[in-house]
């Protein structure tokens, strides 16, 4: 009788610990993005970018928080434009960079981009754009603002 007591009690113990380690592994859990920056060089911040024709350059790190892997990134830079109409904005860059080996089906990612700056971009404020998606679908956005002035006479 003992024997059958211990048997049913080990039974039971491992049923429960085998329901406490099921497949609902969170796939919910957005990527995360730190260290952020966008200007001219890394924790550039509210950057004013001197001229048309320079670089910004855009830094961050993403780490997936869940059981997945990161698969892509966007980037967007783009003016306001006094109309106030999403149409008439000048973009910079509007891309998705899906097969960077730095980034896809990794768990941790830390990029550097450098992004030429049209001659013809329009002076003034540029919001600028970064999303991470994770091979669940989950996303994650940071933003920022800079500036582009024209060149100072020296």
């Amino acid at each position: 009788m003992k024997l059958s007591v211990k048997l049913f009690g080990l039974l039971f113990l491992s049923l429960f610990v085998f329901a406490a380690c099921s497949d609902d592994d969170d796939t919910s859990t957005p990527p995360e993005i730190t260290n952020f920056s966008a200007g001219l060089h890394y924790g550039a911040g509210n950057t004013i970018v001197k001229e048309p024709g320079a670089e910004i350059i855009v830094d961050f790190d993403a780490r997936s928080r869940n059981d997945g892997r990161l698969v892509a990134y966007h980037i967007e830079i783009h003016d306001h434009p006094e109309s106030g109409d999403p149409d008439d904005e000048y973009k910079i860059i509007d891309e998705m960079f899906e097969n960077d080996p730095k980034f896809f089906n990794t768990r941790n990612a830390s990029i550097h981009k450098h992004i030429a700056i049209p001659e013809d971009a329009p002076l003034g404020e540029y919001h600028v754009e970064v999303i991470v998606f994770d091979e669940y679908g989950n996303t994650t956005d940071v933003d920022t603002i800079i500036f582009l002035v024209a060149p100072t006479e020296e």
